[in-house]
Formats: structure tokens, C-alpha cells, sequence
């Protein structure tokens, strides 16, 4: 017989199955993902888990779509902080803790892994030019001292060059992988805002 959670009980639940397996994609990688971890890791049997998601994929895609959104909170918040925008050093502050993250999926799968898994999310958009064109008029229409002629695909280019830097990181010399994230994050900054000095 199956349990029943409340809402309360079910989101308590999701959290800690999320947890549990992105320390598992940490310690094992993408592929190497097992529902049978996730459920003995969180306490649940098979089942249970197969009741919130209906597959491994669906479930890494749910949780790389909630630290999405948890990158995207923390940026209305700085844009609250900051008086209902961002300049350049608070962008450049968001930018770090997006790229920085230990949540974020591009720090630890590789190229394979992300090909993987978007062959198996039937709504993949990481790289889909209409998805970036929205996103990134999200982000602009929210930044103060933007350059009048700031092209978003520019932008777009530069965030995927640093997730593909970070995917393929096998070939970047491991000892200036940040200080080349730094310089594109500048980069970024600089399209948006103009070269400082």
C-alpha cells in the first residue's frame, strides 16, 4: 500500500530526495546516478520515489531546474538589495555566485554527461537561442547603466563559453580554470556595461 504524504510531507520529502542525489551526482557523477541510492540514502523505498518522479533523468532534470531557480532567486534578491536593480558589481557578484556555485550541474558533469542527459529531457533548453533571447531580456531589463548597444547574444555567448569551458574541463589547465571564468564573468560585465578605466 502506498504512503501517504501531506503537501508538507511531499515537498519535506523532495527536498531531501534533491539532496540526496546531487551529493550523489558530486560523488559519483551524472551517469552513475541509481534511484536504489537516492531512495536508501533518503529512507524511502523504490516505489516511492517512482511516485514523485517518473524516471532518474526526470528526476537530475528537476533538480538542475531547482538550482536554476535558486540562482534566479538570489538574483531578485540582490536586485532588492540593490534598490530594485543591479549595476555592474552587483551583477559581477551574481555572475561569480552562479558559476561558483556547488550547486551548479556544469561544475560536475562533463561534456558526455550533459549529452546524456539532454537526449533523455525532452525540454532541454540550456542552448536553445529563444530560451537565452528571454532570459537574458529578463536580466537586462533589470540592470542599471547597461550599455544602449549591450547585445544579449554576446552575453548569451560568453555564459555558454564558460559552461562549455567547464564541461570540457578535462582539456582547460586545471591551475587557471578560475581566472578564466573571472575573465569571462568580466567580459560579460564589460558588454553589458563598458570597459571600465
Amino acid at each position: 500500500m502506498p504512503a501517504i504524504f501531506t503537501e508538507a510531507d511531499r515537498e519535506e520529502l523532495r527536498r531531501r530526495m534533491f539532496d540526496a542525489g546531487w551529493d550523489l551526482i558530486v560523488e559519483k557523477g551524472v551517469r552513475s546516478l541509481r534511484v536504489e541510492d537516492v531512495a536508501s540514502r533518503v529512507g524511502i523505498a523504490k516505489g516511492t520515489f517512482y511516485s514523485f518522479f517518473p524516471s532518474k533523468e526526470e528526476f537530475a532534470y528537476s533538480i538542475v531546474k531547482a538550482n536554476r531557480r535558486a540562482v534566479m532567486d538570489l538574483f531578485e534578491e540582490l536586485c532588492e538589495q540593490e534598490g530594485g536593480r543591479l549595476g555592474r558589481d552587483a551583477m559581477r557578484t551574481w555572475l561569480r555566485s552562479l558559476w561558483y556555485s556547488d550547486r551548479n550541474i556544469y561544475r560536475y558533469a562533463t561534456a558526455e554527461d550533459f549529452a546524456y542527459l539532454s537526449r533523455r529531457w525532452p525540454d532541454e533548453h540550456s542552448f536553445d537561442p529563444e530560451v537565452d533571447r528571454v532570459t537574458m531580456g529578463r536580466i537586462m531589463e533589470r540592470l542599471e547603466g547597461v550599455r544602449p548597444d549591450a547585445d544579449w547574444r554576446v552575453v548569451a555567448n560568453l555564459q555558454k563559453g564558460i559552461a562549455l569551458m567547464l564541461l570540457d574541463r578535462s582539456l582547460m589547465h586545471a591551475e587557471a580554470l578560475d581566472a578564466a571564468v573571472d575573465a569571462v564573468i568580466e567580459a560579460i560585465c564589460d558588454e553589458l556595461f563598458g570597459r571600465k578605466g
